[in-house]
């Protein structure tokens, strides 16, 4: 069996409600876009997360930001 998921929306702005969103329409999986203000790792806020995980009987995956350059100087990204 193929799990089917959606991406997060930005007509939905809270992960609540794309969760909410996901288990109506029978899928499995959220995918969080990491391009998003709100799915910044500054921003997640994994209790969050995993109670609406609980809450719909869902899960999340994660898109990286398209932007990420790992050959980058920034010693964020290096850290990282």
């Amino acid at each position: 069996m193929v799990d089917i998921g959606m991406p997060t929306l930005i007509e939905l702005p809270e992960i609540e409600d794309c969760a909410a969103l996901c288990s109506k329409l029978g899928l499995q999986f959220v995918e969080l876009n990491m391009n998003l203000p709100q799915y910044q790792t500054v921003s997640l806020d994994t209790d969050r997360l995993e109670a609406a995980a609980k809450r719909y009987g869902i899960y999340f995956t994660i898109h990286l930001d398209e932007n990420l350059n790992v050959s980058d100087f920034n010693p964020f990204v290096a850290q990282a």
